[in-house]
């Protein structure tokens, strides 16, 4: 490992960078290993694979894409991919902010079940990993971690040959310090098979693209006197984020504008460097993101504290020539969790579908077959506030775990979610809540997967970052944090007013 304080970007930053794969502590378990044995055996000597690169953009809401909708020119590249690609128009995030929802992409689990939902956590060495699975199938694989939030204490560099992570403030640009190892990898290992890995953080607050960016979809007015653009300020507790003037909030909203069109730019490179070395064709690409960004839709600023769309409903493409269809449309619901077992059939390594709690989409991927309605995606945060819900394409539900409000939106008549139907249509109502309480009691077969809680010491280290971030957990829920899986869903299910019948033995 190797540390050093150094950047191509300027600023104070501690970057290390693990390589050969090792594991410092938390060993993998039975589990594990038996499904890397599997992993060996996918494809015999002398089998071509195909790559797999995975790009993950923080905070980028699916709506504010050119392909998608929004009317400015914001994403040039992203829309070329888009038209070689299938899109999936209502994909969303497990949670809105980075550490759950990324482990729910690397696992196929929920937050609920991987239980890496706050800052005490890491991954229990029983659960695969995406990259554990490719590694172990004979990929090089790589991750690119430009953020506290996906520390490898969590369990993040599971998996991973090379796992290059840095921690930084919001106010510096690291695209292409992300962008510049991801192609130094791809050249490196040019002619084998990757795993590739790639989070790219410019557009999470704050919002500071360079120029010309910065005044490309410049409107409204940045703060004045006695005021501040610092979002970990605007989110945070003790300021009513509600009170900004709408020029300030179109102001912050070109910003982030902005930093979506370089960060855009940043991916061309990286598509770029495919065509460039010849493995555009042989290697599956996907874009997505951890989650969205509000700007004050329902009073809120950022992210975390919310479910509704503009916190959960992210892009995502999937391009692989020849073998995905290109420019086709998925109106169906779907979810970062579905994408470890689709990821992996696409590529032929086996698994066993009760390992996952998300679907397999490869099928959907491959053929003109008709979409069907899947089942909704169960969202949740534990950080800022307490809710647990469920979306479709039509409708979404949702439960404050600490006051009982439930809200109910039909997202065909009300997409911005500004009616709560909950109270006009009360036996709606209950058939959704009857339905969260099903999956939210919902267990893999193999039972309750284990708690790794964090040593004290460095849940304190962890958290005092997080909070330089604006993340900070709900009042009251320190010390409510349960060792026992079981004991953890039946707290949640009963803060959810969940039917006795369905909470789980002690």
């Amino acid at each position: 490992m190797v540390d050093c304080g150094c950047s191509p970007w300027g600023g104070n930053y501690n970057i290390r960078i693990v390589t050969p794969f090792t594991r410092s502590g938390r060993g993998s378990g039975s589990l594990g290993l038996l499904i890397l044995l599997l992993a060996a055996a996918a494809c015999g000597p002398g089998e071509q694979l195909p790559s797999v690169v995975i790009v993950t953009i923080d905070s980028l809401r699916a709506d504010h894409l050119h392909h998608a909708g929004d009317p400015r020119d914001l994403s040039p590249r992203l829309d070329a991919l888009a038209a070689q690609a299938t899109r999936f128009s209502q994909a969303g995030a497990s949670a809105p902010w980075t550490t759950p929802s990324v482990m729910t992409l690397f696992t196929g689990l929920t937050p609920g079940t991987h239980h890496v939902d706050l800052n005490d956590r890491a991954l229990a060495a029983t659960v695969p990993t995406l990259a554990e699975l490719f590694r172990g199938a004979g990929y090089r694989t790589a991750a690119i971690m430009p953020a506290l939030t996906l520390a490898d204490h969590f369990g993040f560099d599971r998996g991973f040959d090379d796992f290059i992570f840095a921690t930084q403030g919001h106010s510096n640009v690291s695209g292409p310090w992300s962008i510049n190892h991801a192609i130094e990898f791809l050249r490196d290992h040019r002619d084998e098979p990757i795993f590739l890995y790639v989070h790219l953080w410019d557009v999470h607050y704050n919002y500071n693209p360079p120029v010309p960016h910065s005044i490309r979809f410049q409107a409204g007015r940045p703060a004045g006197p006695g005021e501040t653009d610092d979002i970990t300020v605007l989110a945070g507790p003790g300021h009513d984020a509600a009170s900004l003037s709408p020029e300030r909030v179109a102001w912050l909203e070109g910003q982030y504008a902005g930093e979506i069109l370089f960060t855009d730019e940043q991916v061309g490179r990286l598509l770029d460097e495919l065509d460039r070395l010849g493995r555009t064709d042989d290697t599956v690409v996907v874009v997505t993101a951890d989650h969205g960004e509000a700007f004050l839709e329902h009073r809120v600023m950022g992210h975390t504290v919310h479910l509704y769309d503009e916190m959960t409903h992210v892009p995502l493409l999937v391009r692989w020539p020849g073998q995905v269809m290109a420019g086709r449309i998925v109106d169906e619901q779907v979810g970062l969790v579905d994408m470890m077992p689709t990821l992996l059939d696409l590529v032929g390594i086996p698994f066993a579908s009760q390992w996952f709690e998300g679907r397999n989409l490869a099928p959907l991927l491959r053929s003109k077959r008709p979409e069907e309605e899947g089942p909704p995606l169960l969202l949740g945060t534990s950080r800022q506030a307490m809710k647990r819900g469920l979306r479709t394409p039509s409708w979404s539900y949702q439960v404050d775990l600490v006051t009982g409000e439930d809200e109910l939106y039909d997202l065909v008549a009300d997409p911005g979610q500004q009616e709560n139907l909950a109270i006009a249509l009360p036996r709606e109502a209950a058939t959704w809540h009857r339905r969260l309480c099903k999956r939210l009691a919902h267990r893999l077969p193999g039972g309750e997967v284990g708690i790794d809680p964090l040593p004290a010491d460095l849940q304190e280290i962890l958290a005092a970052g997080l909070r330089t971030l604006g993340y900070v957990s709900p009042a009251g829920s320190k010390g409510g944090r349960q060792g026992d899986p079981a004991v953890e869903r039946q707290r949640i299910l009963k803060a959810t007013g969940c039917p006795v019948e369905l909470l789980p033995g002690p």
